[in-house]
């Protein structure tokens, strides 16, 4: 009995040592990090977690006061006081993401692994290689200018139902859910030649992503979602949260998995014939030898990394280009006037591929809105070489980098982009709204000529102004999407 008393206090006497050597002495006396600049932590436990998740407006991230106070590398606290990278310097970044990408791989994040599953986005070294490589075929021009008319067909419900809400009086309109099934919808279209119909009907696919993506981002939530990357259990405690995350999680596999196996049992007859990514990706998957194929986990994985990147991206790009252009009528207007000289019969607007991303001004305001408000404003890396250093790409803090973009900076101005000398410093090393080398978006082409044909529809077909009294915020987690809801007042263009 003593042997145990004297073995549980040793152990009890350890832990506490470990915990005060990883909390008060390692960040700050032994840490290689310690000397690197950088505000000081404001609690041993969460570090300046408070400072980035609870910035009043979400449009000035405390990053970027960092940058600006400190440089642009900063060292600040994370999580128990962990010395952790915001580098927002692009020469540093050029090595991370084409000279060295897989020695700084994602860190382990067990919500959005349980969401997306290891697809491409998770996948590391030569699993990433191998599946990157297999599915850029299926990215090609010619397969994604084909996608274009059904992207235009879901805008035009879109467009539908809100001239509907209109029409009945209501012209103070939340935009957020509409946007949200409009781009699952378009995903399911082209991802799969599946028609979710979320827009006109009930659909468990968007209302597990509405649990996961659209709910409010409490404090508890937040905390689950981050001590689930050290505790794993903590996902299996019964609360509300919790239930709700298992159950949106569980109908994204399901669905993935039953989109899999009826585009595998199509294919037992045959080569496919639709223009889809997912008959894409099978009829490639056939032709290549066994050892660079994906195998069927992977496939599914696919399907889920799909859903998310090719919805949730999409919807908020959107979203903010709204917002944007509802705050800058001016742009609105001028971007209105290029999309009736393009379209003078707005009943007619069926552009293709070629004719949207001919549209000068709507390539301006596209890249304008990805520059302030990027998709992902931060990339997080660890850094295998070195201590397993936590690293986050300051994507937001370069795109409204002084040095690169002038002191209009912070400033919405699509003209900016048809000024050679505004632009001169610009690369895809200090704009990335889609990140760049092998790890940059696959579907990139996808989403941009899906944001403009949405763009495009509303604004050839409505005139957005801000709701007064409405305050609008950018929320820090899951998604920087509008919060509390992306709420606009909608009148009809006449034609």
């Amino acid at each position: 009995m003593m042997n145990l008393t004297l073995f549980v206090s040793f152990f009890v006497l350890g832990v506490i040592g470990w915990v005060i050597y990883k909390i008060f002495i390692w960040p700050f006396y032994i840490s290689p990090l310690r000397k690197i600049p950088g505000p000081p932590s404001e609690n041993p436990i969460t570090g300046n977690f408070k400072e980035l998740t609870t910035e009043e407006s979400g449009f000035s991230e405390p990053q970027h006061r960092w940058v600006k106070k400190y440089g642009n590398i900063v060292k600040y606290h994370g999580l128990f006081n962990e010395p952790t990278l915001y580098i927002a310097d692009s020469k540093i970044i050029q090595g991370m993401t084409l000279s060295n990408t897989y020695n700084f791989v994602k860190p382990f994040n067990a919500s959005a692994l349980a969401i997306a599953g290891i697809g491409l986005f998770f996948a590391e070294g030569e699993n990433h290689r191998r599946q990157r490589k297999m599915m850029n075929p299926a990215f090609t021009y010619s397969n994604v200018k084909e996608m274009a008319p059904a992207f235009v067909r879901i805008t035009l419900i879109l467009k539908g139902l809100i001239e509907n809400e209109v029409k009945l009086g209501k012209s103070n309109i939340n935009l957020s859910p509409y946007l949200s099934k409009t781009t699952l919808d378009m995903i399911g279209i082209v991802g799969f030649s599946y028609e979710f119909n979320s827009l006109t009907s009930s659909n468990e696919l968007a209302a597990a992503y509405e649990s996961v993506f659209n709910l409010p981002a409490s404090n508890l939530r937040i905390a689950i979602s981050l001590l689930a990357n050290y505790v794993p259990l903590v996902r299996q405690i019964p609360v509300d949260i919790n239930k709700k995350f298992k159950n949106a999680c569980a109908i994204i596999e399901r669905v993935s998995k039953k989109l899999t196996e009826e585009k595998y049992n199509e294919a037992k007859y045959g080569e496919l014939k639709g223009k889809d990514l997912l008959s894409l990706l099978i009829n490639i998957n056939k032709t290549l030898p066994d050892e660079e194929k994906i195998n069927d986990t992977e496939l599914k994985h696919q399907i889920m990394t799909f859903l998310i990147a090719g919805h949730e991206t999409t919807n908020v790009t959107t979203c903010w280009a709204l917002h944007l252009l509802a705050q800058h009528p001016h742009e609105q207007d001028l971007l209105r006037e290029e999309l009736v000289k393009a379209f003078p019969d707005k009943s007619n607007f069926n552009p293709t591929y070629d004719e949207i991303n001919s549209l000068e001004y709507l390539n301006c305001v596209t890249k304008e809105t990805l520059r302030l408000n990027p998709p992902l404003p931060t990339i997080t890396r660890t850094n295998l070489k070195d201590e397993n250093t936590p690293i986050f790409i300051g994507v937001s803090a370069l795109h409204k980098s002084t040095e690169i973009w002038g002191p209009t900076a912070d400033k919405y101005n699509p003209k900016r982009w048809l000024d050679p000398s505004s632009i001169k410093d610009v690369t895809n090393l200090n704009y990335m709204p889609f990140f760049n080398g092998a790890r940059g978006c696959i579907g990139s082409k996808v989403a941009l000529v899906e944001i403009k044909i949405l763009l495009g529809m509303l604004i050839r077909n409505f005139v957005f102004q801000p709701i007064e009294g409405l305050h609008i915020r950018r929320k820090v987690f899951p998604t920087p999407k509008p919060e509390p809801y992306l709420g606009l007042a909608v009148s009809i263009v006449e034609s």
